[in-house]
């Protein structure tokens, strides 16, 4: 039984989304997901660092309101567990948010077996799990150097990025057809 480990935010919650509202309005001026040029967002806008968490913090907070990257997510992983594989999910936030995240999933009724709160420094590389899908480049680069499966989902600040045998997705469903 194959093991996959979905990250979180921009894979399956579309938290960016609710940073760009938050810091448009802060900044002023319009924030679009395609002025983010790292998953991180340091550096991507003219926002000190403190700044810019503290903007995550509050979409997390803000949970009830946070939608889904794409439609029909629980759905879409009760496929896969029907095929067998075990269901992880992942997320770097920080451990003070990891019940809103919990929160968010179970109100979707995403189906999972294993939750991981890893923290901003730990990589998911530590999962015991076969396959990743992240929308971080060098998250799926530590994976896939583990001589596991990495997929990289598709997200305006990791176009640009080349990794080595990393399968670019563009929604889940291509996930599914490239597990069959």
């Amino acid at each position: 039984m194959e093991r996959i480990t979905f990250d979180v935010d921009n894979v399956l919650a579309d938290s960016i989304t609710c940073w760009c509202v938050k810091a448009s309005t802060c900044l002023g001026y319009s924030v679009s997901k395609e002025d983010i040029k790292s998953h991180k967002i340091v550096g991507s806008i003219a926002m000190d660092a403190r700044e810019i968490f503290r903007l995550q913090e509050e979409v997390w907070q803000e949970w009830e309101k946070l939608p889904p990257t794409e439609d029909n997510i629980p759905e879409k992983l009760l496929t896969l567990k029907e095929r067998g594989f075990t269901i992880y999910i992942a997320t770097s936030r920080p451990t003070r948010s990891a019940s809103f995240v919990r929160n968010w999933i179970n109100q979707l009724g995403i189906p999972y077996d294993g939750f991981y709160s890893l923290g901003p420094y730990k990589a998911k590389v530590a999962i015991d799990s076969d396959i990743l899908v992240d929308d971080a480049p060098e998250q799926v680069a530590r994976f896939i150097a583990k001589k596991r499966k990495g997929f990289i989902y598709d997200q305006p600040w990791n176009r640009n990025v080349d990794v080595p045998k990393a399968i670019v997705i563009h929604n889940l469903t291509e996930l599914l057809s490239h597990l069959e």
